[in-house]
């Protein structure tokens, strides 16, 4: 027992001995290899930051949010500036051949410009890919744009894993199968695409749209499919893992950005000389037709508001600011008129006068007045209603009148007026309505002078308006007594109507409908007279000519 406490006597006094000389030497070889220290203890610190990571994840995010979090703001203001840069540029080169094709693609999509412009800024352009391990959080493979390195990519995978593991546990704890798909800050995002063992972590700059999602979800499936089960059964070894490889698959999601923007830059004067004066050839055109629009208009007011020019009708075309007059006038009186009047607008060689003088031209408004005068007469006749339009020697007629005879008359008067050449029919005929009653006395067939009466306005109604349309004769019965005798009484009355009527001079066709009952809605018994009853009627079929 006392030879214990001695050696441990022993080894304090060492200890107190040595412990001043060893610290002094340590902090010598501190200051004078700090290199190789560190060059040493770097893949200590890695691996137990990565231990840290899986146990403590929570601390490890608040330690370093402070940091990540100023970076982050910094990154995000430069990008934002790089956005407007890129939308100025743009407005500058607004008549390039890139700004017609946007307001082409634009017409054709059904978008604003101003939607796809800012498309165009916000491009997205791959900064970095990371293939990740799930489970331990290694990067496995990474490659970074010749703009975007990465100053330690290891730290930023175990991070990534930190905060996806973080996320996923939270979300399966609130009984969500979704998993985080990307991390955002300013223009900027991490896109994060899962497999079974591994996730690929993109980070882009600018808009990301649908196209670049497809792009990454094809290249991490062929990285699975070729090196799947090496990045199954990683264990922290990585030359199972054909790293050559798997950076092929990734190089296909990067573009040439410096090649890209030179591209957009190199643009050829021509390009935008060209637009300008395709426009201003478009703009010097329309204005060039707007003005001889604008002087024809002018010059058919002053024609207009000439009552010597008026009866004529007088046509102006306006072509690379000359007018060309073309019509027909009477005299050379009314075309010297034209020229001094069109002469206050005008100047002597923008003039063209065409207009024809025919002495034997009769003046429209005067013919006018006369048809107009002899329609008035024609339409005293209520069965008459006819109107007209006359335009420089054409007559129009359009309305209604009694027959075709009358039609035919106020035809041939009207060729008589001077100043028609030609007569466009469009007048109907409307026959008068002819519908009598004829009642007899009981087993009476003689006609009343009553009936005499009503036969002979009948026949010079027909003869008057030259009618030839048939007539029709219904004769009807009270059904008193015997209805063969009935039927013999109606055939000598309608046979003395028809005598009386041919008597008269009516030569239309007759037709005799006999029925053995009363007219419809009369009864024999209350009103046997009226059943006793004869209807004369003109019908409406065709019309003879």
């Amino acid at each position: 027992m006392s030879q214990n406490n001695k050696t441990i006597k022993e080894e304090d006094a060492l200890e107190s001995a040595l412990s001043p000389i060893v610290n002094k030497l340590i902090d010598k070889n501190f200051e004078s290899s700090g290199d190789k220290i560190a060059s040493q203890m770097a893949p200590l610190i890695g691996g137990a930051i990565r231990e840290q990571i899986k146990s403590q994840k929570d601390d490890i995010v608040d330690a370093l949010y402070p940091v990540m979090g100023n970076m982050i703001s910094k990154f995000v203001t430069k990008s934002l500036e790089d956005l407007l840069n890129k939308i100025n540029e743009q407005i500058q080169n607004g008549l390039s051949t890139q700004s017609i094709k946007r307001k082409i693609k634009a017409k054709i999509k059904g978008v604003s410009e101003t939607e796809l412009l800012l498309q165009e800024s916000t491009q997205a352009y791959i900064k970095a890919a990371l293939l990740i391990h799930k489970e331990s959080g290694s990067l496995l493979c990474k490659v970074e744009a010749q703009e975007g390195e990465l100053s330690d990519a290891d730290m930023l995978a175990s991070m990534m894993s930190a905060i996806r593991s973080f996320v996923n546990e939270w979300v399966s704890a609130n009984e969500s199968e979704h998993e985080l798909g990307e991390i955002e800050y300013g223009g900027n995002k991490i896109i994060i695409e899962a497999s079974g063992y591994s996730y690929l972590a993109v980070i882009v700059e600018g808009a990301a749209y649908q196209q670049t999602y497809e792009e990454i979800r094809t290249v991490l499936s062929e990285i699975i499919l070729e090196q799947g089960q090496e990045i199954k059964s990683f264990q922290g070894n990585f030359t199972n893992l054909n790293q050559e490889k798997i950076k092929e698959k990734l190089k296909k999601l990067f573009t040439d950005k410096k090649k890209t923007e030179k591209a957009k830059q190199k643009k050829s004067p021509l390009l935008y000389l060209i637009p300008l004066l395709i426009f201003g050839y478009i703009g010097y055109i329309s204005y060039k037709d707007y003005k001889d629009e604008e002087l024809q208009n002018r010059l058919n007011t002053l024609i207009q508001h000439t009552p010597q020019l008026l009866p004529y009708k007088i046509d102006v075309d306006v072509t690379n600011n000359v007018a060309t007059i073309k019509g027909v006038v009477p005299f050379g009186y009314h075309k010297e008129l034209i020229t001094k009047k069109l002469q206050t607008i005008l100047k002597h060689n923008q003039l063209k006068n065409e207009v024809e003088i025919i002495p034997t031209l009769t003046d429209p408004m005067q013919v006018s007045a006369n048809i107009a005068y002899l329609l008035k007469g024609v339409n005293l006749d209520p069965q008459s209603n006819i109107n007209y339009n006359f335009d420089y020697n054409k007559l129009t007629l359009f309305g209604e009148t009694s027959s075709k005879v009358k039609k035919e008359q106020i035809i041939e008067a009207l060729k008589a007026i001077k100043g028609i050449k030609s007569i466009e029919d469009n007048i109907k005929i409307k026959l008068p309505k002819i519908d009598i009653k004829i009642y007899f006395e009981r087993s009476a067939t003689k006609l009343n002078e009553e009936t005499k009466d009503q036969l002979k306005k009948v026949a010079k109604l027909l003869q008057r308006n030259n009618i030839t349309n048939d007539l029709e004769l219904k004769a009807y019965s009270d059904m008193i007594g015997n209805k063969t005798k009935n039927r013999a009484l109606a055939h000598q009355r309608t046979q003395s109507i028809l005598t009386y009527l041919k008597s008269l001079g009516v030569q239309n066709n007759i037709k005799i409908t006999i029925f053995d009952t009363p007219p419809p809605h009369i009864d024999p018994k209350v009103d046997p007279n009226k059943a006793r009853q004869i209807r004369l009627i003109l019908t409406n079929g065709e019309k003879n000519v």
